[in-house]
């Protein structure tokens, strides 16, 4: 995954004290991108597996239906 910033951007002297730019924690996005991704996929492959391999890990074919509707940005 790449991530590019504009460096050099520097916003008006009148936008810097009229409004607050929020703090951007860069590598805290990066990780929170990442695990949508991550929530993603795995709900994406849980719906894939069998009745046989949901039963290994404890779940019935509802509950994995229930899990995959979630949306990825939520945990």
């Amino acid at each position: 995954m790449s991530i590019q910033v504009c460096e050099n951007y520097q916003p008006s002297k009148e936008i810097r004290n009229s409004y607050p730019l929020p703090a951007i924690n860069l590598r805290k996005l990066a990780c929170i991108l990442n695990q949508w991704q991550q929530n993603y996929r795995t709900r994406k492959a849980l719906i894939e597996l069998s009745d046989e391999q949901l039963k290994d890990i404890g779940l019935r074919r509802e509950q994995a239906y229930a899990e995959a509707s979630k949306p990825f940005w939520i945990g």
